[in-house]
């Protein structure tokens, strides 16, 4: 599952990177779901759905490929079976999710998105997958960093635009003394964060349980976790706060997936039981 870092090159702010869905339809279509769809999407046929990539297992690319796999694009091209629509992928850098979103360009966001309260103000969110924030390295520097306090003075390389930058200064300003906080420095992509940190550039980075998980599984015996898990919180599906309709027919889809196991099924492809829902709930992060 190595992102292929040519494609995720030449993926910038102003140019999205368009791409449709190519895999078999995973069931019927769901009629009630469906009339629940603005008529816009109705009109359209389709659900414009933006990701930013790559973070195996939730979306990315294999090498040589421009196919997207993962967790989140099974889980989006059920959604859209279900709705009938034809989904189709725009890929953007992470700080344009939001904007691609309330600006009517993409339709819904699913791409490992943290439901925060603060970005409730202008999404709405369908919370389906928990998570929690962990740091790691390469196994080099094990001896050397065994916990949140081996990480003074030390760089550590975060996605972009993410929450983990926020929760990476914030559990280094508890650890460490004024004159050795964590140097936080931002980079798209979890592939440049592990080149940053093989290069010496950096010593660490952040992730969620399920990409080191899938590390782990890829890369046996390459990477380890620093530390304990933090912040826990949900992934959601995004909307923009006034697109309800799409909302709840999403809801009403995701409800009709739990209920004949299909979420299942799809946790299990990725081996994500660990943070698969009981329920779909709206809204449900407090902080």
């Amino acid at each position: 599952m190595t992102p292929n870092l040519t494609l995720l090159r030449r993926v910038s702010l102003v140019a999205a990177l368009m791409m449709t869905g190519a895999l078999p339809s995973f069931a019927a279509t769901d009629p009630a779901a469906a009339a629940l769809l603005p008529e816009a999407n109705k009109t359209s046929g389709k659900l414009n759905i933006v990701i930013s990539l790559a973070y195996p297992p939730m979306e990315y690319t294999d090498a040589g490929s421009e196919e997207l796999k993962g967790f989140d694009i099974d889980l989006a091209r059920a959604i859209a079976d279900r709705l009938g629509l034809a989904p189709e992928f725009q890929n953007v850098e992470f700080p344009q999710l939001i904007p691609q979103v309330v600006t009517g360009r993409s339709d819904m966001i699913i791409t490992a998105f943290s439901d925060k309260v603060e970005r409730q103000a202008q999404l709405d969110f369908i919370d389906y997958f928990n998570t929690g924030n962990v740091f790691y390295s390469t196994i080099d520097h094990k001896a050397e960093i065994t916990d949140e306090k081996g990480l003074c003075g030390k760089t550590i390389a975060v996605a972009t635009g993410t929450s983990w930058v926020t929760w990476a200064e914030e559990v280094g300003k508890a650890n460490c003394p004024p004159d050795k906080l964590y140097n936080v420095i931002q980079i798209p992509t979890q592939a440049e964060h592990i080149m940053q940190i093989k290069q010496g550039r950096a010593q660490a980075s952040v992730i969620g349980v399920e990409g080191l998980a899938d590390l782990e599984i890829n890369e046996p015996g390459q990477f380890y976790q620093i530390g304990v898990p933090g912040d826990p919180n949900p992934y959601g599906i995004a909307f923009e706060k006034s697109n309800t309709g799409l909302r709840d027919a999403v809801l009403a889809a995701l409800n009709g997936m739990k209920a004949d196991g299909t979420y299942k099924e799809i946790v299990d492809r990725y081996h994500l039981g660990v943070g698969a829902v009981e329920k779909f709930v709206i809204n449900g992060a407090k902080e």
